[in-house]
């Protein structure tokens, strides 16, 4: 299910961002010590941002930001699209709570926005985010950016983007808060 962040997510978002596992394709974990000063007792709440939980526990955070005009790899001549953005606990991995968390942000944004490319971008080098990049532009919910590793990588092919197809199949939506 998604949510929006509140306090009792704090300890979870600490264990998110200082994971060497998580931080393998982001440049790193962030140090302990940084993240136990700097988060916010209470996490802000913005649109597009959602906690992913499991069983009443944060498991992860969905985000759907707009990318700035300096970002490499638009998909839109004038930029702005929406980039989405997930992270998962190690422990998450692998059983499809990632998949179904963006499917279910996914269609919200659909619902809100109808026809507003959605921009994903990864490593080259992650596979699994590689497959779920591949899962949903074959749903027509995302866009995967020209250069897939512009967004975070070193190096890689700047092959085209996928284009969605215009079927209009959309991912479900169960769970996202309105």
């Amino acid at each position: 299910m998604l949510r929006e962040p509140e306090a009792r997510d704090r300890a979870a978002f600490i264990e998110l961002y200082t994971s060497p596992e998580v931080g393998t394709y982001l440049g790193g974990p962030r140090p302990r010590d940084e993240c136990e000063r700097t988060l916010p007792e209470t996490p802000e709440r913005r649109p597009g941002v959602f906690v992913v939980e499991l069983d009443g526990a944060m498991i992860g955070t969905i985000e759907l930001n707009r990318r700035d005009a300096e970002r490499r790899s638009h998909v839109r001549p004038d930029a702005g699209e929406a980039e989405l953005g997930y992270l998962l606990l190690p422990e998450a991995w692998g059983h499809g709570y990632a998949a179904e968390a963006c499917a279910a942000a996914l269609g919200s944004f659909a619902d809100a926005l109808p026809g507003e490319p959605v921009v994903l971008c990864t490593q080259t080098a992650n596979d699994r985010s590689m497959r779920l990049a591949a899962k949903l532009s074959a749903a027509a919910a995302v866009v995967l950016a020209p250069a897939l590793v512009a967004c975070g990588g070193s190096g890689g092919d700047s092959s085209k983007a996928d284009q969605p197809g215009g079927d209009g199949r959309r991912l479900g939506r169960e769970g996202v808060p309105r």
